[in-house]
C-alpha cells in the first residue's frame, strides 16, 4: 500500500509512527503544498536528517526510526506526484485553509484521504467534499487525533461503562505555547482561524464523549496581545448546547509559557449525574481522576491503550480496524467548527443543521 505526502505543515508525522506494525506500507514521495514551504520536518521523520522533533512526539518518532531511512521522491507538482506514483494513501497536510482542493483531487482519482484538520473551512466545500467521499467509495479521515490519545480513550471507556451515570456537561481547555509559528499563521486566508486548527480537537473531545450532536454555538475571540500574529487569534471561547440539553464549554489560548514541562496543557472534566471524569497534566503526564461513589479521585485511573489513529486508518481501508474515528465524525467535527468560526466572526448565536441528515 502506497502512501504520498502533500505538505508537512501538521500532523502530517502521526502516519510514520505506525512503520513497524504495519511494514506491509510504501512510504514512496512528497510534493511541497506551497513554494517557500519548509520540508524538513517530514525528512526529519523519514530519516534523512537531524533535528528536533514536534513536542511530545519524540519518543513515538525515535521509537519509528528503528526501520531506518526511508528514501522519498520529491515532487515540484501534486498531480504529476500522484500521476507518476499511484498512491493508495494521501497524506494531506498544506496550509490550513487550502485543504479542498487537494483532497478532492485525490478522492476523483479514487485515492484514500488522511487530512490535518481542518478538511474545509466553508460548509459548502465540506459538503462538497463529502459527496465526493461518498461517490468515490474512498476514506477520508480527519487527523483528529484526541481520540486515540490513551487518557481520552480511557475517559471515553469509564462513560460507556456507566461510571459517571448520564453525561450533562463537558468543560475542555486547549492552552499551547505560541512558540514560532510560520508566516501563514498571519493570514486568514490561509491560517482558516483557532477555533478550525485548535478548539476543533476540544470539539471531537465533547462529541465523542457525549454521544451527542451539536445544536447551537456562540463563540468569541481575539487578536489582541498575539505576540505579532497579525490575523491569528490568540484567545478563543466557545459555548454549545448539545442533544438531551448538554452543555458544553471550550477555551483555546496560545499563552503557555515558553518554559513549561509541556507544548500543551489540556484538559477534559465531564459531569454525569452520578459522577465526574476529570482529564489534566499533572507533573507533566496526563492523568484520568474519577469521582463517583467508590471512587474519590485521589488515584489516577489506569490508562488503557489505544491503536495510533493512521495504523485504524489503513486497517479499516483494509476492513479490519476498531474504527474510533470515521468518515461522519471526521465531518460532524469539521462542520461545527465552521458554524463556530461563523459565530465568532458575527458575534452571534449559529444553530446548527442536523449533522446526522448531513453526514450520514
Amino acid at each position: 500500500m502506497k502512501v504520498c505526502f502533500y505538505g508537512n505543515t501538521g500532523h502530517f508525522f502521526t502516519a510514520f509512527l505506525v512503520r513497524e506494525r504495519i511494514p506491509e506500507l510504501e512510504f514512496t514521495a512528497y510534493c511541497k503544498s506551497f513554494p517557500e514551504e519548509n520540508m524538513n520536518q517530514l525528512r526529519l521523520f523519514a530519516g534523512e536528517k537531524t533535528g528536533n522533533y514536534p513536542d511530545g512526539w519524540e519518543i513515538h518518532a525515535r521509537n519509528g526510526q528503528q526501520g531506518g531511512r526511508i528514501f522519498l521522491k520529491e515532487y515540484q507538482e501534486l498531480t504529476e506526484m500522484l500521476d507518476q506514483e499511484k498512491p493508495d494513501i494521501l497524506v494531506v497536510d498544506n496550509r490550513f485553509a487550502q485543504r479542498f482542493a487537494p483532497e478532492k483531487e485525490a478522492l476523483l482519482r479514487g485515492i484514500h484521504v488522511y487530512a490535518d484538520k481542518p478538511i474545509a473551512i466553508r460548509e459548502e466545500e465540506l459538503k462538497e467534499l463529502y459527496a465526493c467521499v461518498k461517490a468515490s467509495g474512498r476514506h477520508l479521515w480527519a487527523m483528529d487525533t484526541v481520540r486515540y490519545d490513551p487518557w481520552y480513550y480511557t475517559a471515553k471507556k469509564l462513560i460507556d461503562q456507566g461510571e459517571i451515570g448520564k453525561v450533562r456537561m463537558v468543560n475542555c481547555q486547549k492552552s499551547y505555547r505560541l512558540g514560532e509559528r510560520p508566516d501563514f499563521y498571519k493570514q486568514r486566508a490561509y491560517y482558516g482561524g483557532t477555533i478550525p486548527w485548535v478548539t476543533i480537537h476540544a470539539i471531537d473531545m465533547i462529541r465523542m464523549v457525549t454521544g451527542k450532536e451539536c445544536l447551537s454555538v456562540y463563540a468569541d475571540q481575539s487578536r489582541e496581545c498575539n505576540k505579532g500574529y497579525g490575523e491569528m487569534e490568540i484567545i478563543t471561547t466557545s459555548c454549545f448546547r448539545m442533544e438531551d440539553a448538554i452543555l458544553a464549554t471550550v477555551s483555546t489560548d496560545y499563552y503557555r509559557p515558553e518554559n513549561t514541562h509541556s507544548h500543551d496543557d489540556d484538559r477534559m472534566r465531564v459531569v454525569g449525574t452520578e459522577g465526574i471524569v476529570e482529564v489534566s497534566r499533572r507533573d507533566g503526564d496526563h492523568e484520568v481522576r474519577l469521582l463517583n461513589a467508590r471512587n474519590n479521585g485521589t488515584t489516577p485511573i489506569k490508562q488503557e491503550v489505544p491503536p495510533f489513529i493512521f495504523e485504524d486508518f489503513v486497517r479499516t481501508i483494509q476492513e479490519k480496524g476498531m474504527q474510533l474515528l470515521n468518515e461522519e465524525d471526521s465531518f460532524r467535527n469539521a462542520y461545527v467548527a465552521i458554524c463556530a468560526q461563523k459565530s465568532a466572526d458575527e458575534k452571534r448565536v449559529v444553530n446548527l443543521e442536523n449533522a446526522r441528515e448531513l453526514f450520514s
